[in-house]
């Protein structure tokens, strides 16, 4: 039940504590900040599950699933990547043969390590100045904004001066490293034109404009499976700071703690509404609040080489799915030392490089997509269910590039790869589907992500992965027969006006039957009995369950058959 006074936010009372999760008594118990000093002396081969919440404070991560494995997460701040750290990074995995994932968050993961080198990769790291601390953990997390702040032609504001700020506030702060009741994901763009959007932060500075002044519109209670709400406030770029410390005071008094499942921003603005939190926020903030502008928002589409403010160039050099080697960050570290020139990490999980004198370049990607935005997989996570470096294969990979179609691929239902933000969003699966058990794909469809009106549904439950190629084909085939200019207009326009139900038998029996017919009407009943005469409109449901069963209900074959029947008796 909704609470609806401000006394009911006082949740967290010496009486709640015997209720709290785990997490929560650990960090009662010791603050993790005090922690820290212990790390050089642990039997990293022997850790117990409260050194491996506390290490994730520090971005040591190990997980009891595969205690053997150990990564660690670097962020930076705004993406930004000094040449000598890069440097120092690419011999590190180098030397120890590491694996390279690039993150959501404009971060990078170093997968890999082991028990007998982690602290010693994490020692030379913290040598070179590389930040590690809070990028994992119930913290602020990396704070990401347009690749092209501060640079790009669409740029009006610079976001880097107040996300340093934010960074030396919450860095290494005893009072907040490890403490939040959760993570909070903070995203700022100062840009009219952006190829991200930020709807999937907790909180969300989106470049506004009011009374012929620039500032930021704010945005709430975002995640990866929800949209951040308008909270009508306004603020002037000095103001930025002073909200975010108040925010993130009241966050950590007020914040749920009882039920991890149950304690992001979101499920804090579900409990008690969003005007409630605004109220205790404007106390600690200490003044009024201006109401919100008009929020400058537009989709822009980079090409590779993009011309820059002062007439250089940027390049984007594409990973593999978020992916890099430790040759190929080498490779990248070496030229931009020779040439002078600057690193960024983007929220797209791509590398972009900075300063360029006209649109060449020496380095060479072997990816020619950068529309994927990918989860680690289960190369790297106990929870993904798919390897995302292989199964992505399984993609129509050059529709998806040409159409420049953004697509979020999470490997399980936490959706680290957003696939709810998505032009076209997949989650793996493993499902008994049929009969069989095998490998399928969820797939979202229709987000409005740019001006954060829509998340995607969930359209199709259970595709398998030997299909899912050619059943993507398909939608994408509908995208082009339009006349949109991007798939997300096309969402808008015609996928979202249609019932899930009917576009689920629609495209079913497109797979089935392979006719070539597409979406000119809106009447789903005339619609399916001028293409598909034979299925019954009035039961939409039994239809969708008997075209996939026509389509991938388990066949026995013969040698089957005859295994099923054969009996084996012990010896008597």
């Amino acid at each position: 039940m909704s609470h609806n006074t401000h006394t009911a936010v006082e949740l967290n009372t010496k009486e709640d504590f015997e209720n709290y999760n785990f997490r929560e008594k650990l960090k009662r118990a010791q603050r993790p900040y005090d922690y820290y000093k212990e790390i050089k002396d642990l039997d990293f081969e022997q850790l117990a599950d409260s050194d491996r919440f506390f290490l994730q404070d520090f971005g040591i991560y190990n997980n009891s699933l595969d205690d053997e494995a150990f990564m660690l997460r670097l962020r930076f701040n705004a993406g930004r990547v000094e040449k000598e750290q890069l440097k120092e990074i690419a011999q590190i995995t180098k030397e120890y043969a590491l694996d390279i994932v690039l993150t959501a968050r404009a971060g990078m993961q170093l997968h890999g390590l082991e028990a007998h080198n982690i602290l010693e990769a994490y020692e030379k790291l913290k040598a070179s100045n590389v930040v590690t601390w809070q990028s994992f953990g119930d913290n602020v997390r990396n704070i990401t904004t347009d690749i092209f702040d501060g640079i790009g032609k669409q740029n009006i504001i610079e976001a880097r001066p107040i996300i340093q700020q934010m960074h030396k506030f919450i860095l290494k702060n005893p009072d907040y490293v490890g403490l939040l009741p959760r993570r909070i994901s903070i995203g700022i763009c100062g840009s009219k034109k952006s190829g991200t959007s930020f709807f999937a932060s907790d909180v969300y500075f989106a470049l506004a404009e009011k009374d012929n002044t620039y500032g930021f519109n704010v945005y709430l209670g975002g995640k990866n499976t929800e949209l951040a709400q308008d909270a009508n406030i306004f603020l002037e770029k000095h103001e930025v700071f002073g909200f975010f410390k108040a925010f993130i005071e009241v966050f950590n008094k007020h914040g749920l703690r009882l039920d991890r499942e149950r304690n992001r921003l979101f499920h804090l603005l579900e409990e008690i509404g969003l005007q409630n939190f605004l109220d205790i926020l404007k106390i600690q903030y200490k003044k009024e609040f201006t109401s919100k502008g008009e929020t400058l928002i537009e989709k822009i589409e980079f090409e590779d080489f993009n011309e820059l403010k002062d007439g250089t160039y940027s390049f984007c050099y594409h990973s593999k799915f978020a992916r890099l080697t430790p040759k190929e960050l080498e490779n990248i570290s070496n030229y931009v030392i020779e040439n002078n020139l600057e690193v960024r990490l983007g929220t797209d999980q791509q590398v972009y490089i900075i300063g360029l004198k006209d649109k060449n370049i020496a380095l060479k990607h072997d990816n020619e997509n950068r529309t994927i935005v990918a989860c680690a997989g289960s190369e790297y996570c106990p929870y993904a269910y798919w390897s995302i470096k292989d199964e992505v294969q399984f993609l129509p990979l050059d529709k998806i590039q040409k159409n420049k179609i953004l697509i979020g691929f999470s490997g399980c239902l936490r959706g680290c790869a957003k696939h709810e933000h998505s032009d076209i969003g997949l989650v793996g699966l493993k499902s008994n589907y049929l009969g069989n058990r095998e490998k399928t794909a969820r797939v979202y469809l229709g987000a409005q992500y740019t001006h954060g009106k829509a998340l995607a549904r969930r359209v199709f439950n259970t595709i398998p992965l030997h299909s899912l190629k050619e059943f993507l084909t398909l939608i994408i085939n509908e995208y082009e027969y339009s006349s949109y200019n991007t798939f997300e207009e096309f969402s808008n326009s015609v996928l979202n006006r249609y019932s899930i139900e009917f576009l689920n038998v629609w495209f079913l029996a497109k797979f089935k039957t392979k006719k070539e017919v597409y979406l000119n009407d809106f009447d789903e009943e005339k619609l399916i009995e001028d293409n598909f005469g034979d299925i019954k409109y009035s039961n939409m449901q039994e239809s969708i369950k008997e075209l996939s069963k026509q389509l991938w209900a388990y066949k026995q074959s013969e040698e089957d058959k005859k295994l099923n029947e054969t009996f084996i008796m012990d010896h008597i």
